[in-house]
């Protein structure tokens, strides 16, 4: 019981950290726009993804809570079946909306020789009817689960309180072929893409080189500042989603109760959610820029605080 509890306790801290941050990074792109600031092309991707995770995280919490904690969140079939299906939607909508935010990257730096450049001006357009579609196709490959999740009647199963039941094995297994090629082909997208920013931001980096001043390092131009954001998050992205299609495919295939497996990838599953917002907003200048001016405004405010405390009243 006192290892339900302490693994309770470590989903609850990735679940209110990865909210946490995705909401941080949905309030600076509104707050930026509320204020006037010109969007940048990838910013309703950006909350969308947010969004997507938040939802994500919460329903895994819940999942888990149920059955770690033995909180009564999951009681009967049809909250099986939608915490579910819910989680499996959100789960897929993380990696489409992961390779679509690359494209759109690809295509906003993309130069002006570049036949990609042609779409710039129809991203902004564009961008909210390619969203909607991505719910289509995820939301019928995960129909599944509404026939399959039941809740559990076995008060001792503490893994959770939710079973799949195994279906026809030609249409499980073409179920999860669609998923494995939805991942690989978003992988494959995005670092394909992630790929090429680099390539390009590398040129445009040795192009502009000797503009740059003698005090300005190369550790922080913006070219290399960029590349490094791109990696960072192709990193994050392919580390945490091999992970999570291995142990998937796993549990997938082998219809076993495997208690070590199954919380590995409920964890894992989740990683990319909880890491990338924080990515994204310690590489933004807009957070970088308010970081600075917070921290030098109380490190102008602190001597006058001890000046004036130290005068005679």
């Amino acid at each position: 019981m006192t290892v339900d509890v302490a693994q309770g306790v470590c989903y609850l801290s990735q679940t209110g950290l990865g909210i946490l941050g995705n909401s941080l990074l949905i309030t600076l792109r509104l707050t930026s726009f509320l204020l006037g600031s010109k969007p940048k092309p990838t910013d309703l991707t950006i909350v969308h993804l947010a969004l997507v995770h938040i939802v994500m995280l919460l329903t895994r919490w819940i999942i888990m809570a149920s059955g770690k904690l033995g909180l009564q969140l999951v009681q009967n079939d049809a909250d099986c079946k939608l915490f579910t299906y819910v989680y499996r939607i959100t789960r897929a909508l993380s990696i489409c909306t992961t390779a679509l935010l690359s494209v759109v990257q690809v295509i906003t730096i993309s130069p002006s020789t570049s036949y990609l450049f042609q779409l710039k001006v129809q991203i902004p357009n564009a961008i909210r009817p390619v969203l909607a579609i991505l719910w289509i196709p995820n939301s019928l490959i995960s129909t599944n689960l509404l026939f399959q999740m039941f809740a559990s009647s076995n008060t001792t199963n503490t893994d959770s309180n939710c079973y799949l039941v195994p279906i026809n094995t030609l249409l499980q297994g073409l179920i999860l072929t669609f998923m494995a090629l939805r991942d690989i082909l978003s992988l494959g997208l995005m670092s394909c893409c992630s790929g090429y920013m680099v390539l390009l931001l590398h040129r445009h980096g040795h192009q502009i080189q000797y503009l740059h001043s003698p005090s300005q390092a190369p550790e922080t131009s913006p070219e290399r500042r960029a590349t490094q954001t791109i990696v960072l998050l192709v990193s994050c992205f392919v580390v945490f989603y091999c992970g999570d299609l291995v142990f998937s495919l796993f549990l997938g295939t082998s219809m076993k109760n495997n208690a070590a497996v199954f919380n590995a990838t409920m964890f894992v599953s989740c990683g990319y959610a909880t890491i990338s917002p924080f990515v994204l907003l310690t590489c933004d200048r807009r957070v970088i820029k308010f970081l600075a001016d917070f921290l030098g405004n109380r490190s102008l405010k602190s001597p006058q605080i001890t000046v004036l405390s130290a005068s005679p009243t």
